[in-house]
């Protein structure tokens, strides 16, 4: 239980923050991930000791305990559920965002990815957020693209050097502009290949030697400026090639099981006790049936 988490044996914070990394960067890559946490969990010997013979648990409950400090601090609408995808989804754009690492969030519709976008927006306000905790963390400015078979690299690489206008002159310790290509998987069937500009950008935040050139014209052979490198988040509902993908962090979020479903839709209910009333005898029935359909269809 949550609520016991004073009563567990402590671990070191090197430990946590191990524990953290290795589900940033790895564990919410995967879509099963019993046997990652199996076989990390069991390798963590001292300095870095997990308790036993719970090990696994503790692993997986770290990065949940987490997840939920961050969730529990936005002020969410009625009926919207606080269930896995959105925890998770909101924690890793948290983190990649305030760090500039770039993301891809993967994930069928309905898997909370634009929600997060939203709520994650709302939140990172610097020293304006109405939570304490993302008073600590930089101010946010999202620039949307929509992606589509019809994208051209041209609008990619300008969404990003507006995101480099917006950070220039700004605190960057404090400041982050973040470029968002929404349903970036379908500018993967445009014929003019847009996303290959994507490459260069990832890694320095330029399109190449083009963005290199000073004020006056000529070429530069100055580092990058820092306000060039921005914070990157492409959404979409089926993962791209590796190329594109292996240049940042990549969250997979798979089919939600039962459990989930059903939680899912209680916290959906709880706004009126009434109809949660009438609706939560039907629930487990209904998050049956639907895995069933679900299951059967052709993917």
């Amino acid at each position: 239980d949550e609520d016991d988490v004073g009563q567990l044996e402590p671990i070191s914070p090197v430990t946590r923050s191990l524990i953290l990394c290795l589900g940033v960067c790895y564990q919410a890559r995967l879509r099963k991930r019993e046997q990652f946490v199996a076989c990390v969990a069991e390798r963590f010997q001292h300095p870095c000791q997990l308790p036993r013979p719970h090990s696994e648990w503790r692993f997986e409950r770290e990065i949940n305990w987490c997840q939920r400090v961050f969730l529990d601090e936005l002020k969410l609408g009625p009926n919207i559920a606080k269930n896995k995808a959105l925890c998770e989804n909101v924690f890793m754009m948290v983190v990649c965002i305030d760090l500039r690492i770039p993301l891809f969030l993967v994930g069928k519709p309905g898997s909370s990815k634009s929600l997060a976008k939203t709520v994650v927006t709302d939140a990172m306000q610097g020293d304006s957020s109405p939570s304490p905790l993302f008073r600590l963390l930089k101010q946010v400015h999202m620039v949307s693209y929509q992606c589509s078979p019809l994208s051209t690299s041209d609008g990619i690489v300008g969404t990003f050097k507006l995101c480099h206008r917006f950070q220039k002159d700004k605190s960057l310790d404090r400041f982050v502009a973040v470029v968002v290509l929404d349903e970036v998987g379908l500018a993967e069937d445009s014929p003019r290949m847009p996303l290959k500009a994507l490459h260069p950008l990832l890694e320095d935040g330029t399109s190449g030697a083009d963005d290199k050139e000073d004020e006056e014209g000529e070429m530069s052979t100055d580092i990058i400026p820092r306000h060039k490198r921005v914070a990157f988040v492409g959404i979409s509902n089926w993962a791209l090639d590796p190329a594109k993908m292996n240049r940042g962090i990549m969250v997979s979020r798979g089919e939600p099981d039962e459990k989930e479903l059903e939680s899912t839709a209680q916290d959906i209910c709880a706004t009126d006790r009434a109809v949660q009333g009438y609706i939560s005898p039907l629930i487990s029935s209904l998050a049956k049936a639907y895995r069933k359909v679900y299951e059967r269809q052709d993917r």
